[in-house]
């Protein structure tokens, strides 16, 4: 595979035929499925990083600057608000024949023809679907130098497949982009450590009263006495502020 050089930043847009990809992870992995269109954040993080080295070599950087999701709003409206919540803008594509066709192909065509001439100049077109009608789309993509990564579930068209740059292998995804079991930090609920309160203790006054008619100054240790003690040293022979921070402290 030969590599894209002289880039320090790959600027991306990402096209998602929702209805095409989910399908086709519910009749394989249901699991997977859901995960899919519930996380799509964590999965849109994966791809940020995937195949970088392989594609361009050390110290490159995607940057995944346009996100688009198309679906059908009459069956996965519950999967729209996680799409949103992670920065794709939706496009709804509900049927418009009695055999359920909707309008993605079509939409999701045009935002790509538009997108070539887009001011940011995209360098990678990165589209899920393994809908082989978008292969002439592809081969339109690689005529304007574009780089074109796709990712199919199940069988997808040999053309289909040969007319983009880089595919992304179905089990990479199922394994590592969808399966990720590592708690992300930001979904991890802060501990709320309770620490009781501390009981104030009044300074002892030298007018306060005597205990047992002897003067309480009399009882008092003077100061010097004081820091006489504290730097005796304990039974062990270790000065206790020498002991250095508890572990898990740090210095």
């Amino acid at each position: 595979m030969a590599r894209f050089t002289g880039f320090d930043e790959v600027f991306s847009a990402l096209y998602v035929d929702f209805d095409n990809i989910y399908t086709r992870f519910l009749e394989i992995d249901p699991e997977a499925a859901r995960a899919f269109g519930s996380v799509p954040y964590r999965w849109v993080r994966w791809i940020e990083n995937h195949a970088l080295r392989i594609l361009y070599g050390e110290g490159v950087r995607r940057r995944i600057l346009k996100r688009m999701c198309y679906l059908n709003p009459q069956r996965y409206q519950e999967y729209r608000n996680p799409f949103i919540r992670s920065a794709f803008q939706v496009v709804d594509c509900p049927p418009l024949t009695t055999r359920g066709k909707t309008s993605t192909d079509i939409h999701l065509v045009m935002d790509c023809m538009d997108d070539l001439s887009h001011s940011t100049h995209f360098d990678e077109f990165i589209i899920l679907s393994g809908d082989a009608d978008f292969t002439p789309l592809l081969i339109r993509l690689q005529e304007h130098a574009r780089r074109t990564l796709v990712l199919s579930v199940g069988y997808s068209s040999p053309a289909y497949t040969a007319a983009a740059s880089w595919r992304i292998r179905e089990d990479w995804f199922l394994q590592q982009a969808l399966r990720d079991e590592r708690a992300d930090d930001d979904d991890q609920p802060v501990p709320v450590v309770h620490t009781p309160p501390v009981a104030s203790v009044a300074p002892i006054s030298p007018s306060a009263p005597s205990v047992s008619g002897v003067p309480m100054s009399a009882i008092t240790p003077p100061p010097s006495a004081a820091r006489t003690a504290q730097a005796t040293p304990t039974a062990t022979g270790v000065d206790d502020e020498d002991e250095g921070p508890s572990p898990g402290n740090a210095w």
